[in-house]
């Protein structure tokens, strides 16, 4: 049993790096350089071009999976595999909205299957942050 719960996260862990390298690709073709991204010792599920940057910083607590800049303004990424039973998506949401550089909001752009798009929906609203996806500052990739 410990065995196929191993397999499981890795499956997990190697979908999650498929969909950071997805996005980092996505916010690079809308001319985001991506400057920080977190390969979690998995280089060869990434694009050559990213396997040498640096892990993102920590805010509040926690690190986005990527950061990227377009002219003077940060850009933050995250990844999700799961919504509704992961434990670090509330106060992931909550350190990586609301941060300003040079008068403007930092955008945050996360990644999720299709299937996931609702409940990643529903978690914004809860938290009150479905404004800010509404705006567009928080964008979703699907």
């Amino acid at each position: 049993m410990p065995k196929s719960s191993h397999f499981i996260k890795d499956m997990a862990s190697e979908e999650h790096q498929r969909l950071l390298n997805s996005l980092a690709n996505t916010l690079e073709s809308m001319g985001i350089t991506i400057t920080h991204i977190d390969i979690a010792d998995t280089p060869e599920l990434f694009d050559e071009r990213y396997r040498n940057l640096p892990k993102p910083s920590e805010r509040d607590g926690q690190c986005p999976d990527l950061e990227g800049m377009k002219g003077a303004l940060r850009h933050f990424g995250e990844a999700k595999t799961r919504i509704k039973d992961d434990p670090n998506i509330d106060a992931q949401l909550r350190a990586f909205t609301g941060r300003e550089m040079n008068g403007k909001e930092i955008p945050l752009h996360i990644v999720v299957q299709k299937e996931l798009k609702k409940d990643l929906e529903g978690k914004m609203y809860k938290l009150g942050l479905y404004d800010k996806y509404k705006k567009g500052t928080i964008k979703i990739w699907s």
